[in-house]
């Protein structure tokens, strides 16, 4: 692909109106099932692919279970479009039983024009985010780091939006950790330096750098701005 965009979760999207921009990407590839509907204008409301971490298919599961929350499962899972990508074997019997639940007609291979990519791919770019994260972050790989990565492999031009890990912007002006705050979904972030399990200021060090030398493009603030 020419053009992609990788769509993170933080709350510095709200306002961005950057959603027709991601939109105009060739391909746009979104992090854990995140809602879109209602929020169009600064994420846009394509996805030809989502990215999984271990915990999202385990608490769909358990989700689904649940009388009053199984229509929001259902509107989660109608969300994704396209491919959903996850890291293992029993991630993947988890998305199946509920997309034979919902009767959603997933496809469970990364497609690109010359290739199919199976699990595995995402496995191995995993081991290289870990060892990548280990070395020089101090903590294990977030999703973002791994999807981003993996982009790389078959996008031309990579786009970021949405990544953002800290609490005010140059302006000081709060920003949520999430653009979709409240959402029953999701469990509670980590802080950044309270010893979390993610380095994500280093990370997105680590994507600045990147944008430096040009082999992304990492985008902050409003797409109006231009």
């Amino acid at each position: 692909y020419n053009t992609c965009a990788v769509v993170g979760n933080s709350g510095v999207l709200l306002g961005s109106r950057c959603g027709a921009e991601i939109d105009s990407k060739d391909y746009v590839i979104r992090i854990d099932i995140p809602p879109v509907i209602g929020y169009e204008k600064d994420v846009g409301r394509r996805s030809s692919m989502t990215v999984l971490n271990l915990s999202a298919p385990k608490r769909l599961q358990r989700f689904a279970r649940l009388k009053n929350l199984t229509q929001g499962v259902e509107s989660h899972l109608r969300n994704i479009g396209g491919t959903a990508l996850v890291t293992d074997k029993r991630s993947r019997r988890r998305m199946m039983s509920l997309a034979r639940k919902y009767h959603l007609p997933f496809s469970w291979k990364l497609k690109t024009r010359d290739q199919s990519v199976s699990v595995g791919f995402l496995r191995c770019v995993s081991t290289i985010a870990s060892r990548l994260a280990n070395r020089k972050m101090g903590g294990n790989p977030t999703t973002g780091l791994v999807t981003v990565l993996m982009a790389t492999t078959f996008c031309d031009h990579p786009f970021l939006y949405g990544f953002f890990p800290f609490q005010e912007d140059a302006k000081d002006t709060p920003i949520p950790y999430h653009y979709y705050p409240g959402d029953y979904m999701y469990i509670k972030p980590i802080k950044q330096n309270e010893g979390g399990r993610h380095n994500m200021a280093r990370e997105y060090n680590f994507f600045r750098n990147l944008h430096k030398q040009g082999v992304l493009k990492m985008h902050v603030g409003s797409c109006e701005e231009k």
